[in-house]
């Protein structure tokens, strides 16, 4: 007779035993790691939990006018963009950089600004800081530029990251001075102009929130913001027939009224309790003169295209201590 023989019954408590002489070694020999006390952080936590601020990778640097840097210790085209604010593609194009584009210490770079305006036969200072609503003090400083200022064909001037805000000061126009004299009346409206909100590119004298109105009816055919080729509108442009009247959009005294400037043409600056300014530009006709005391609605001349203008239109800007302020937030 044969016996059959199960060693599967056999060997499974060996097995088992062995597994269990393994872990108990394994325990005695191995510790695992104490973890660090985790800070509180829950909904009830009394105070708050504590932030670091994290340092800049690159401490951010003015590019100079001369447009070239030498390369310091440790430098790399990733440190040297972002120090300068411009691509890392940039400084491999225009040093034709090649793999695995390695910076030597004392290496001469070229840089392109991310802003900047090449140099043509027409152009002057006064003209690039209006296109560019940046002062031309900036435009000088920043280019190192010596009086008279004069400009080559060609040369490559940088562009400030941040406008000055202060175009309306140009031709020595101060308005910081002027008193305010106010005079209390009810606020009006041009004559026939509805009082309703207006529509996304339509404007018609309604009362702001600010105490502010649209200074003539039309249709906006620039709005304030970014433009083309960088220029920034510090207004909005309204367009109407010309000889429309408009009328102040807020009581105030008349700062500054001037004539046949270039950009402007003939313009009237109004200064407002608040720290206010109002502009007007492009007017045909000026109705009042510096100093005069207006009530809000006030005739102060009619829509016109003189200056940098090919076709009838006012350009209105609200501006609070020399910042601009986009006319659709203060006027309902």
């Amino acid at each position: 007779m044969k016996m059959h023989i199960h060693t599967t019954r056999f060997l499974k408590p060996v097995i088992f035993a062995g597994l269990a002489m393994l872990i108990g070694l394994s325990g005695c020999q191995t510790k695992l790691p104490k973890l660090p006390k985790l800070p509180e952080i829950s909904l009830s936590r009394d105070a708050p939990a504590p932030v670091e601020e994290a340092p800049l990778r690159e401490a951010r640097q003015l590019l100079p006018a001369s447009g070239e840097i030498i390369a310091a210790p440790g430098d790399t085209i990733f440190s040297i963009a972002t120090r300068y604010q411009i691509t890392p593609q940039s400084i491999i194009n225009d040093n034709q950089l090649v793999p695995p584009f390695d910076i030597i210490e004392g290496e001469r770079l070229k840089l392109s600004p991310a802003r900047y305006h090449v140099v043509s036969l027409s152009d002057n200072l006064y003209d690039l800081s209006q296109r560019y609503a940046v002062s031309q003090e900036q435009l000088a400083g920043l280019n190192e530029l010596q009086k008279p200022y004069q400009l080559v064909v060609g040369q490559r001037l940088l562009l400030p990251e941040q406008p000055d805000f202060s175009v309306l000061d140009i031709a020595g126009i101060e308005v910081e001075n002027v008193p305010v004299t106010i005079v209390q009346t009810a606020p009006k409206t041009a004559a026939g102009a509805p009082a309703s909100a207006p529509a996304k590119s339509f404007v018609a004298p309604a009362l702001g929130s600010a105490g502010f109105t649209w200074p003539v009816k039309g249709e906006v055919i620039a709005e304030f913001g970014p433009m083309a080729r960088g220029v920034h509108n510090d207004g909005v442009n309204i367009q109407a027939n010309e000889g429309t009247i408009v009328v102040t959009s807020a009581p105030g005294t008349v700062a500054f009224v001037g004539t046949g400037l270039k950009s402007f043409g003939n313009l009237v600056l109004v200064k407002h309790e608040g720290g206010y300014i109002t502009a007007y530009a492009h007017l045909s006709d000026i109705l009042v003169q510096e100093g005069d005391a207006l009530t809000v609605g006030t005739n102060i001349g009619q829509v016109g295209m003189t200056g940098r203008v090919d076709s009838p239109q006012l350009h209105f800007e609200v501006r609070q201590s020399r910042t601009p302020v986009n006319p659709r937030d203060i006027i309902s």
